[in-house]
C-alpha cells in the first residue's frame, strides 16, 4: 500500500513536470514564430523598399532619357535652322551679279600673299563665267590668262592663269601654286564663317534657349 502511494506521487509529479515542459516549449515555440515573423517582416519592408528606390530610380532614369532626348531633337532642328542661314549665304554668293562676283573674288585674292604666276581652279559650271569677267581671251599653253583679273588686283604684270582641270567644288576658287594652295571654294568661305559666328547667329535667333 506505501509503495502503490509512492508511485502514484511519482506520477502525479512526471505529470506536472511534463506539462511545465510543454507549457514552456510552448512559451519558446510562440517566442520563436515571433522572431520569424519580425525578422521576415523586417526583410521584406527592406525588400520592399529596394523595389520603391529602384522603381523611382527607373522612372528618374526615363524622365531624364526622355529630357535629353527632347533637348537633342531641338538642338537637332536648332542646328538645321542655322545651317539654311548658311546654306542660304551660300546660295546667295553663288547668284552674285557679275560685279559684285569680279569684286569679291578680287578681294578675295587681294587679301593673299601670292607670288602672280598661280593658276585658278574653279567649278566646270563657273568656267565660262570666269573666261568672261577675268580674261580678255588670250590663252598660253591650253590655259585662258586672267589679264582682267590682274588688272583688278593692279597687278598687270600678274600672270594668273584658268586652269583647264576642274576643281570638285560648288562654288568660288582654289589658287594653285607651285608650293601651295589656298582654298576659297564657296564651301570653305562658308564654313569659316560658320565657325566665326554660329554661336552669335545662335544667341540672334535662339536668344537663351
Amino acid at each position: 500500500m506505501a509503495n502503490n502511494s509512492i508511485y502514484k506521487k511519482i506520477e502525479e509529479k512526471g505529470s506536472l513536470d511534463a506539462a511545465l515542459i510543454l507549457k514552456q516549449g510552448k512559451a519558446k515555440a510562440e517566442a520563436l514564430r515571433e522572431e520569424i515573423l519580425a525578422v521576415a517582416s523586417r526583410e521584406a519592408e527592406a525588400e520592399l523598399q529596394k523595389e520603391r528606390q529602384r522603381q523611382s530610380d527607373l522612372v528618374k532614369m526615363k524622365m531624364t532619357e526622355k529630357d535629353q532626348q527632347a533637348k537633342q531633337r531641338t538642338l537637332v532642328k536648332k542646328k538645321a535652322l542655322i545651317d539654311q542661314v548658311f546654306n542660304k549665304i551660300s546660295e546667295n554668293l553663288m547668284n552674285l551679279d557679275d560685279e559684285s562676283y569680279m569684286k569679291l573674288i578680287a578681294g578675295l585674292i587681294k587679301a593673299d600673299k601670292i607670288v602672280g604666276d598661280e593658276a585658278l581652279m574653279v567649278s566646270k559650271a563657273d568656267y565660262a563665267r570666269y573666261i568672261k569677267l577675268f580674261s580678255s581671251g588670250k590663252a598660253v599653253e591650253g590655259q585662258y590668262v586672267l589679264d582682267k583679273l590682274s588688272s583688278l588686283l593692279k597687278k598687270d604684270e600678274a600672270k594668273l592663269r584658268l586652269s583647264p582641270i576642274p576643281a570638285a567644288i560648288t562654288g568660288g576658287f582654289i589658287i594653285s601654286g607651285k608650293h601651295f594652295d589656298i582654298d576659297h571654294s564657296f564651301e570653305t568661305l562658308t564654313k569659316s564663317l560658320k565657325e566665326e559666328h554660329e554661336a552669335e547667329i545662335a544667341q540672334k535667333l535662339f536668344g537663351g534657349e
